[in-house]
C-alpha cells in the first residue's frame, strides 16, 4: 500500500519553520544533500533513540534492529508513550509508513507456527494464531494491534501503520515470517525489511513525521 503524503499545510509545512534545528539541517543540506536518517542525527541526535529496556531480549531487538536498518532512510524510536499510557517498544518511520515492533520471549510456545483461517456465523471470517501443539495464540499479536490502532488515530492520514511481532526464544527457531490479523509475526530480519518497505513519502515528510511522533510521544523514562 502506497503511502499517503502529508496534507497541505499540515506537519510538513510546519517542519519547515525558521527553528534553529531547521536552520542547522538547511546549512549541511546547502553544502550535500541529507538523508533522512541524517537530518534526524542534526535535529535531535541519535543518542535521542534512547534503549530503555530493562529487559535484555528487548534490548538487543533494538540493537539488532538499529544495526540492520543503519544504512536505510529509516529513523527508529524506542520506548515511547502512547496519550493513554501504552508503551510502544519500538517505532520505526521510513519512505513506506511506521512500523509499530513488539517483542515477545517465547520459551513456551513450541514451534511451528502457523496461521489458521476460520469462518464463523454469518460467513464471519477470522485468523488464529497456532502453535506446533495446535495452541491457540492469536492473543500474542493483540498488543500489537492496540497500539497499531493509537498509532493509527494519532497521525490520521499522514503515512500507512503496520505492526509487526518478534516471538524469540529456543522453541522457534529459524521463524518463518506469518502474518495474522494484520500483524506480521517474524524473527527481526524480516522486520527490518517491513520497517524499510517502499513507499511514497518524501525525505521532508518522513523528518516531519519523526519530529511529530518524537514530540508527541514521550519517552518512558
Amino acid at each position: 500500500m502506497a503511502a499517503r503524503l502529508i496534507r497541505p499545510g499540515g506537519l510538513a509545512e510546519r517542519s519547515q519553520m525558521d527553528s534553529p534545528a531547521h536552520r542547522r539541517v538547511q546549512a549541511t543540506t546547502d553544502q550535500e544533500p541529507l538523508s533522512a536518517t541524517g537530518r534526524a542525527e542534526l535535529r535531535w541526535g541519535l543518542e535521542r533513540v534512547l534503549l530503555m529496556h530493562e529487559d535484555h531480549d528487548a534490548h538487543d531487538l533494538a540493537r539488532t534492529l538499529q544495526r540492520a536498518l543503519r544504512h536505510l532512510p529509516v529513523v527508529m524510536l524506542h520506548d515511547r508513550l502512547l496519550p493513554d499510557g501504552l508503551l510502544v517498544e519500538h517505532l520505526a518511520v521510513g519512505p513506506g509508513g511506521v512500523t509499530v515492533v513488539a517483542s515477545w520471549r517465547a520459551d513456551d510456545v513450541p514451534s511451528p507456527l502457523s496461521v489458521e483461517r476460520v469462518r464463523g456465523i454469518f460467513s464471519a471470517r477470522g485468523e488464529l494464531l497456532r502453535d506446533g501443539a495446535h495452541a491457540d495464540r492469536t492473543a500474542l499479536v493483540g498488543p500489537v494491534r492496540a497500539r497499531v490502532g493509537a498509532i493509527r488515530d494519532l497521525i490520521e492520514e499522514m503515512a500507512p501503520v503496520e505492526g509487526a511481532l518478534w516471538l524469540d526464544g529456543e522453541l522457534v527457531p529459524r521463524l518463518h515470517p506469518l502474518e495474522v490479523e494484520g500483524v506480521v509475526v517474524a524473527g527481526p530480519k524480516a522486520i527490518a525489511a517491513l520497517a524499510a518497505r517502499d513507499g511514497d513519502l518524501q525525505d521532508y515528510e518522513l523528518t516531519a513525521l519523526v519530529e511529530f511522533l518524537d514530540g508527541a510521544l514521550p519517552p518512558a523514562l
